[in-house]
């Protein structure tokens, strides 16, 4: 029994970090993609970029003079910021900029980002939505890049890529960093096989018609919009050549706050839509469950590996538990040392990889309890 959970979460986890890259990479690679050879062609569409805001005074001015920077003729741009319940400057700092143009929707009350974006997007006068948030800055072309695909009526939606900037003050900006560059390459080739699994809030676009109004609990409101987007039959694809640009977490501790509540949103994703992941009915629910389900499944896949493996006996099986151990190990130190105000470059990676596991587990305590998003959510420092 123990030999066989041992394999049983061996193969999962290896299905995840190997398998299903390496084939999805490979079939990619055997299919033509005209992603990176599409240009942008007249006529094009009018296009609403909704940022919502939450507290972000710091920020929201340089957000606005990015948005109004961007290479797309202006008057098929319209800048909207949704603003719900902020208690700082925010929303002044908006209206000092309506004389150009830009749409200030802000409620004293607090009602959370979804039903800001849902009230967003039934004021948006784009034939296509664009979600950002409002830390994220985009490339000049950005808008060009996605908007282009829009010209096949096959595509509902368009998801751009997220860069983490390199910034030695910000303490997850490297291991978020890796963690995008691979999601990067991973989407590319999804997209050029089908759709990708979900998109990432910060930049995405998509018609305005096949906007779904979201459910107000819900957590991780992208995914659910890619959810809604596919079951009505039309692709959402990645171009990496559209760059949004984005600050790490300043501590890890808060990227295992943002982590964990990723997490929640994806079991409250995988719960909802059930009828379709559980068992997969086409190849989109399997590129979720591969995708996105067996990452968060990982600390038990972990477990199970571990504490199985302490009761087998062998030269692999000994092998294998001393990798574990000296992983551990590594990461542990690097955690206490710390503590002590000290860091190892050498333990980075390790602490890193263990501290998004906890994250994962604590995402998945969080779905069990119910919790609301406000109980959850607490602002990263910018």
């Amino acid at each position: 029994m123990l030999t066989f959970i041992f394999w049983f979460c061996f193969v999962l986890a290896f299905v995840h970090y190997a398998a299903y890259p390496a084939v999805v990479i490979l079939l990619a690679r055997g299919k033509r993609s005209r992603i990176s050879q599409l240009q942008p062609q007249p006529p094009l569409p009018s296009v609403t970029l909704i940022v919502a805001a939450y507290n972000e005074a710091a920020v929201i001015e340089q957000k606005i003079q990015n948005s109004l920077s961007l290479e797309y003729p202006k008057e098929f741009l319209e800048v909207m910021v949704v603003s719900d319940g902020s208690s700082d400057s925010t929303p002044e700092r908006v209206a000092c900029y309506a004389h150009q143009g830009v749409v200030s929707l802000h409620e004293a009350k607090r009602r959370g980002k979804t039903a800001a974006l849902n009230r967003a997007v039934g004021r948006a006068k784009g034939e296509i939505v664009l979600f950002s948030d409002a830390n994220t800055f985009y490339d000049p072309t950005a808008v060009l890049e996605l908007v282009k695909h829009f010209a096949d009526p096959k595509i509902g939606g368009v998801c751009g890529r997220k860069s983490i900037l390199k910034e030695e003050k910000r303490d997850s900006s490297r291991g978020d960093g890796l963690f995008w560059q691979v999601e990067s390459l991973l989407k590319t080739a999804e997209s050029t096989l089908g759709s990708i699994p979900t998109a990432d809030g910060e930049i995405f676009a998509i018609r305005k018609a096949l906007y779904k109004e979201l459910a107000q609990d819900t957590i991780n409101d992208d995914t659910a919009i890619t959810f809604e987007i596919v079951r009505q039959g039309y692709r959402v694809i990645y171009e990496p050549k559209a760059v949004s640009r984005e600050s790490a977490s300043i501590t890890l501790k808060e990227d295992m706050a943002v982590k964990a509540r990723m997490v929640y949103g994806g079991y409250q994703s995988l719960w909802r839509h059930r009828d379709w992941l559980l068992p997969p009915r086409d190849g989109f629910a399997v590129q979720f469950l591969l995708h996105k389900t067996l990452r968060h499944t990982m600390p038990f896949l972990l477990l199970g590996v571990l504490l199985s493996n302490l009761t087998l006996n062998g030269r692999f099986y000994d092998w294998f538990l001393a990798c574990q151990v000296v992983l551990y190990l590594v990461a542990g130190v690097g955690a206490i040392a710390r503590t002590a105000g000290v860091e190892f470059s050498w333990a980075y990676i390790p602490l890193y990889y263990c501290a998004m596991n906890i994250s994962a587990l604590t995402g998945f305590a969080y779905f069990i309890k119910g919790r609301s998003l406000t109980e959850i959510w607490t602002k990263a420092e910018r």
